[in-house]
C-alpha cells in the first residue's frame, strides 16, 4: 500500500504540485513562494521514482528532465506575478478597505494567472505523455486514473 502511494504521489507531483502551489500561493499561505525558485533535490529524487515506476530510458529520462526544468521556468516567472497580485490583494483590502472595482480587477488578473499556471502543467504532462511508449502510457493511465480527484487547497476535501 506506501508503494501504491508513493507512485500515485510522484506522478502526481509532476502534474499538480505547481497547481496546488499556484492555489496556496493565491490564498497566501506561508512557505509557498519559493515553488517557483527551484525544486530543489525532491526534483531529482521525483523523475528518478518515476523513472522507475515507468522503467523510463535515459533518453526518456533526460527529456522528462527538460520538459520538467522547461515547465519550472515559466512556473517561477508565473508564481512571482501570483505573489505580487496577492501583495496588491492585501493592500487594497488592508484595514477593512474594500474598492470593489480594484479587487475585482486584481482578482480576474489573479484567476488569469492561475490558468496559465493550469495550461502550462497540463502543456507539461501532455509533452511528457507524448515520449512515454504504449506501455508506459497504460501504466501511467493506470496510476491517474486511481489518484482521483485533487485534494488540497481548492480541491474537494479543502475547507477553504
Amino acid at each position: 500500500m506506501k508503494k501504491r502511494i508513493l507512485v500515485i504521489a510522484s506522478i502526481a507531483v509532476l502534474v499538480v504540485a505547481a497547481a496546488a502551489a499556484v492555489f496556496a500561493l493565491a490564498k497566501g499561505h506561508p512557505g509557498m513562494h519559493r515553488m517557483g525558485q527551484g525544486m530543489g533535490p525532491g526534483h531529482g529524487e521525483m523523475l528518478e521514482h518515476m523513472a522507475k515506476v515507468l522503467n523510463l530510458t535515459d533518453a526518456q529520462k533526460q527529456q522528462v528532465k527538460a520538459i520538467m526544468d522547461s515547465t519550472e521556468s515559466v512556473a517561477k516567472d508565473i508564481h512571482a506575478k501570483l505573489e505580487e497580485t496577492q501583495k496588491q490583494l492585501a493592500a487594497a483590502t488592508a484595514n477593512g478597505q474594500f474598492d470593489e472595482a480594484q479587487v475585482r480587477t486584481l482578482a480576474n488578473q489573479k484567476g488569469q494567472l492561475e490558468a496559465d499556471m493550469t495550461v502550462e502543467h497540463l502543456r507539461a504532462m501532455s509533452k511528457v505523455f507524448a515520449i512515454l511508449t504504449p506501455e508506459q502510457r497504460v501504466k501511467a493511465e493506470e496510476i491517474h486514473k486511481h489518484m482521483g480527484p485533487p485534494r488540497g487547497p481548492g480541491g474537494p476535501d479543502s475547507k477553504e
